[in-house]
């Protein structure tokens, strides 16, 4: 298994196809956090405590066997089919902290 940090950018203006498509994108990360693989995931708003503000993007790290694993899952993102997410960035990452 392998950890990476997915960070996607919202493009602007897309705040009601987000809300719309925020039960399908939950649902896929509650079935990744089931299986063990989630270990974080949430939005960066652009006024915290304010969602109608919009938002930034997205952080997610998860744990995948292999890039292209992961490649195949976001090809399913519902934010990215729904023309939410502008970009999408996926770096390796090593988890030190915490020990667990």
């Amino acid at each position: 298994m392998a950890l990476f940090v997915v960070s996607c950018t919202d493009h602007e203006g897309t705040l009601e196809q987000r809300i719309a498509s925020r039960p399908a994108h939950l649902a896929r990360l509650e079935q990744l956090n089931a299986e063990g693989r989630l270990i974080v995931a949430g939005p960066m708003p652009k006024q915290p405590g304010n969602p109608q503000a919009g938002f930034y993007g997205s952080t997610l790290i998860v744990d995948f066997d292999s890039r292209e694993d992961l490649d195949d899952w976001l090809k399913e993102e519902p934010y990215l089919k729904a023309g939410v997410y502008s970009q999408v960035d996926v770096k390796p990452f090593i988890q030190v902290f915490p020990k667990g």
